[in-house]
């Protein structure tokens, strides 16, 4: 078989496969001022991992090359893959096709379509947003958190978030510590600044507006709501006010 007919035959078995998971999971396209989360380990489509790659762009084929572990360059191009599929059915487009483009920041932009869109993965789980509004942005971590959040409390917390973390003990500080990493990470996101902004300088309480930065004047305010995520994580969305609310989807 010709290598692209080959390459194009790989793609379709795997858009297949992922297609008919979203569905099964109650995934439809977003309508006006909704959005989807969509959340699932990777580790079970390993196994189509060369399916999927033949689906990513040049410059995410370059990337998912320089992962020097397997499982971060499976979950790379599974997570990648995945986005595209989830992203095809909601604008009625070829996966392979969908035309991304990047903010200087590195913000995931679909430009023409209406649509804001985010990713995330920790570990082998992966999380996909996206919004008929103006900014999305998602978030997971796994819990327990691989590194000492109270070693970097200083750079994430407001003075009166570091208030209220420090009446809590224990485990129930380090979950609230993770949990406002991922909002932070979340409006970060949705904004298109990243870790440019430190996380210290915004707000973060749950269904609060949440003015942009200085570095972002252009973005609309957005709300962060906490994700539903299977045990042994956490995540968090964060949705512009144009965007009534979300929906999630466990595949």
């Amino acid at each position: 078989m010709h290598a692209a007919m080959l390459t194009q035959a790989n793609s379709s078995r795997f858009t297949h496969r992922a297609a008919a998971a979203l569905r099964a999971c109650g995934f439809i396209p977003p309508t006006g001022n909704e959005a989807r989360v969509i959340v699932f380990d990777s580790a079970p489509w390993w196994p189509l991992r060369h399916e999927a790659a033949s689906m990513l762009s040049s410059s995410e084929t370059s990337r998912a090359a320089r992962f020097r572990h397997a499982l971060d360059h499976d979950t790379y191009v599974i997570a990648h893959a995945f986005w595209r599929v989830s992203l095809g059915l909601a604008l009625h487009a070829d996966p392979a096709q969908i035309a991304f483009s990047r903010s200087p920041e590195g913000q995931p932009q679909l430009p023409g379509t209406g649509m804001s869109t985010s990713l995330s993965h920790s570990g082998t789980m992966v999380a996909i947003a996206m919004a008929r509004g103006a900014a999305v942005g998602v978030d997971i971590e796994g819990f327990p958190a691989r590194t000492n959040l109270q070693d970097i409390a200083g750079v994430l917390c407001t003075a009166g978030e570091t208030t209220a973390i420090s009446l809590l003990d224990g485990e129930a500080r380090t979950r609230a510590l993770l949990e406002l990493w991922t909002r932070k990470e979340a409006l970060l996101k949705a904004f298109g600044v990243g870790l440019r902004v430190a996380p210290a300088s915004i707000q973060a309480a749950v269904g609060v507006p949440v003015a942009a930065p200085p570095d972002a004047a252009c973005k609309p305010p957005c709300r962060v709501h906490p994700l539903t995520m299977p045990v042994g994580w956490l995540g968090a969305v964060a949705l512009s006010e144009d965007v009534a609310g979300h929906t999630f989807h466990h595949v």
